[in-house]
């Protein structure tokens, strides 16, 4: 369907395919990953790709100073939490951020992060929290511990569903890319419901209604060739890195997960739906 965007890096590009249908489900994407721009067309291929039309605005945290993106640049596109602080929308997302090996409490934008935590509980709908999100928001609203791993979990894992609920409906395993340094723990509080597990990889999605929040442990929205751009980086880096698993086919980049990334998002939307209907 048609993705709208009300600001962004990409704005002016897909001006041309812009919607203004007003049953548009209302989107707010927190971009933590250093690269912006390819973040954006993630998200944005993958909304494109689900059956409800949306509106995003895109943000940022304030207190954070870009490393990879020219501050003046970002400011013009994108909003902050008090540039929104009295809007309501249908559904907020939190991205991963290359933060997993550091203390909650030494990241910079940590307590801003708690903020938009707080502004959540009466402005928005339904949340999803990805990969580095996932593990702070699960810190934050259940007191889960992140486990830092000595080795990257690095890779493609399909994984089972082991709850039958309206945001698994379709799904038997989700396939889903891992990138991560740190894994979660099996929640041991009736408030948290682990969706989909794997024997290696963890708890991949877990649910808290009363919290109406997601918590995704990897990146549904990855293009194909994200997670060798990553090894490559990495290796750049000089860091002791492994080809990401699960991943190719005769040498080659393989998408296995892209139509489970889409069913989940749908049903998440679904819900999102069911969700602002029933309160309006």
């Amino acid at each position: 369907m048609t993705v709208t965007l009300e600001n962004g890096f990409l704005k002016q590009q897909l001006a041309a395919q812009s919607s203004t249908t007003a049953s548009a489900v209302k989107l707010v994407i927190v971009n933590l990953m250093p690269n912006k721009l390819e973040t954006e067309r993630q998200f944005v291929n993958l909304l494109a790709a689900l059956s409800q039309d949306v509106r995003v605005t895109f943000a940022r945290m304030a207190t954070h100073q870009s490393r990879h993106t020219d501050e003046a640049a970002l400011q013009a596109h994108y909003v902050t939490l008090d540039d929104i602080f009295y809007q309501d929308f249908d559904g907020l997302i939190v991205t991963g951020a290359p933060v997993e090996t550091l203390a909650f409490a030494h990241v910079d934008y940590w307590a801003e992060f708690q903020a938009w935590l707080d502004w959540r509980d009466q402005h928005v709908d339904q949340t999803i929290f990805e990969c580095w999100a996932a593990q702070a928001a699960l810190f934050v609203d259940a007191g889960i511990e992140k486990q830092v791993t000595a080795q990257k979990v690095f890779g493609v894992y399909r994984s089972q569903v082991v709850a039958n609920t309206p945001l698994t409906t379709g799904l038997a395993t989700v396939s889903m890319p891992q990138s991560r340094h740190a894994t979660l723990p099996e929640p041991d509080t009736s408030s948290i419901t682990t969706l989909v597990e794997d024997g290696q990889a963890g708890p991949i999605v877990l649910s808290n209604p009363a919290k109406r929040s997601l918590y995704i442990s990897g990146h549904p929205e990855y293009e194909t060739e994200t997670l060798i751009n990553e090894f490559r980086r990495d290796q750049k880096k000089g860091q002791a890195i492994q080809l990401p698993k699960n991943y190719f086919a005769a040498a080659c980049p393989v998408n296995t997960w892209h139509q489970d990334s889409v069913k989940l998002y749908n049903n998440w939307l679904s819900q999102v739906r069911t969700h602002t209907l029933a309160n309006l």
